[in-house]
């Protein structure tokens, strides 16, 4: 490391693959720190197995993999043999490396006052992303990578909070689920709270112990996190709700119910809860869940065309002559952009992947595995939505970015009037491919006959 000015070394196999990896910060900490010999082997003190992209990844993907697993450096492997390393300092050099400070800096720190101090910066990771030019999708992507983080160490100053009050150890494995937006990873600025809470069965002596425990190491991630600026949801979709805070078998029951009784409230509560995604916890439980949705789904195979409906109940607002419609609120004109344009786009993508049995959550992940998997989409059909949907996502985080650096609060109603003439085409043209999307849902669904 020292001859060749780097701070890794790989370990190879004798074909020439990564087994593991060997940082200086591994030196420090288990070399010397540690007592050990330097005359031990490589192996003892390397980190594997090693995190891999290809050649051909974008940086953009380089930046999620290290923020998402809080790492320093990648191998780029290549027809099973590594051909390069990029580290975080790489990344620091093309001015991209704002979202791995504020990942390191996360779980490093030590209180809630902490944390609340490094909440300023995820509007500036931001504002920065978007100004060298990452897509809103990637920043999406990015954010709800900070967010997950931010939740987990809430979630360990709760468990430490209870142990402080004599609660103990949690007394059965959780999973800290997200839903909704979090659980799409598809995180703008203005995001309310929606998540959740499953724990494994309890026996009966343990039964009253458990809904306790966990109710009150909801409540206080809840709090924390409103604390921290994540506002409470207002249709009160929450962890600290008791209703979702419960084990894995009275979970089952909802989902069984909603799929056998679509009614509009089980249709509302499917559309939050069916993109969940387990955050921290056992993990096992929130797969339990999905698991389970697959089952019903199958047995009550009606049931996509009721989440389908909800992807054609009103058309984009673009009237006669492609003019946009535009609603007035708080004094102000303009088109929500997140009701009538990216949540269309949600829910046919949500109808999809339900009805296919996929696990991804994030419309576009959805949309791939619906194109690739199911064979729904012809690839110009599929590059047709993606297109409407990075365009309206990026109008929607560059508005509230806007509205942020105005000193206003940010929000979703976007006034199309105010972009430039090309960027109104641009949006009028992605209302259109969301009329053709629902055209095909409609015929695929058959949701006039609901």
């Amino acid at each position: 490391m020292t001859a060749e000015g780097v701070g890794s070394v790989i370990v190879l196999d004798a074909a020439g693959g990564p087994v593991g990896i060997v940082t200086d910060r591994d030196l420090r900490r288990r070399v010397l720190a540690g007592g050990r010999s330097p005359d031990d082997p490589a192996a003892s003190v390397m980190s594997s197995p090693v995190v891999s992209l290809s050649p051909e990844a974008s940086v953009y993907e380089a930046l999620l993999e290290m923020t998402r697993r809080n790492i320093h450096h990648l191998a780029l492997v290549e027809a099973g043999r590594l051909v390069g390393v990029v580290s975080s300092h790489d990344l620091v050099l093309l001015q991209a490396a704002a979202p791995l400070e504020l990942a390191r800096a996360i779980p490093a720190a030590a209180s809630r006052a902490d944390l609340a101090a490094l909440m300023p910066r995820f509007a500036d990771v931001t504002r920065r992303l978007a100004q060298t030019g990452v897509s809103a999708y990637q920043i999406g992507r990015l954010v709800s990578e900070l967010n997950d983080q931010v939740i987990r160490r809430v979630v360990v100053f709760a468990e430490d909070d209870l142990r402080q009050a004599g609660a103990g150890d949690p007394p059965l494995p959780f999973c800290w689920l997200v839903l909704g937006s979090e659980g799409r990873r598809e995180q703008t600025l203005h995001t309310d709270q929606d998540n959740a809470l499953v724990y494994e069965d309890p026996s009966r002596r343990l039964r009253a112990p458990a809904e306790h425990y966990f109710q009150g190491l909801a409540e206080r991630v809840v709090a924390g996190l409103v604390a921290l600026g994540y506002p409470p949801c207002p249709g009160g979709s929450m962890a600290s709700n008791p209703r979702w805070c419960q084990p894995v078998s009275t979970w089952r029951e909802y989902f069984a119910s909603w799929v056998r009784e679509p009614e509009p409230k089980n249709l509302l509560y499917s559309s939050i809860y069916f993109d969940l995604r387990a955050v921290t916890g056992e993990a096992a439980l929130a797969a339990a869940l999905r698991d389970e949705i697959r089952v019903q789904v199958a047995a009550w195979r009606s049931f996509p065309r009721h989440l389908a409906k909800l992807a054609v109940s009103h058309a984009p607002p673009l009237g006669l002559f492609s003019r946009f419609l535009l609603q007035r609120c708080d004094g102000r004109r303009g088109i929500n952009v997140k009701l009538n344009a990216m949540l269309l786009l949600v829910n046919a993508m949500r109808a999809y992947a339900v009805d296919l049995g996929l696990d991804e959550t994030n419309t576009l992940e959805r949309l791939e595995a619906a194109t690739r998997a199911g064979g729904c989409f012809s690839r110009a059909e599929a590059d047709d939505v993606r297109s409407a949907y990075e365009t309206i996502f990026n109008f929607r985080l560059r508005h509230q970015l806007g509205r942020l650096a105005a000193g206003q609060p940010p929000d979703n109603l976007l006034d199309p009037y105010a972009l430039a003439r090309g960027e109104q085409q641009r949006l009028k043209e992605a209302f259109r491919a969301i009329r053709r999307l629902q055209g095909r849902v409609q015929v695929r669904y058959f949701t006039e006959a609901l």
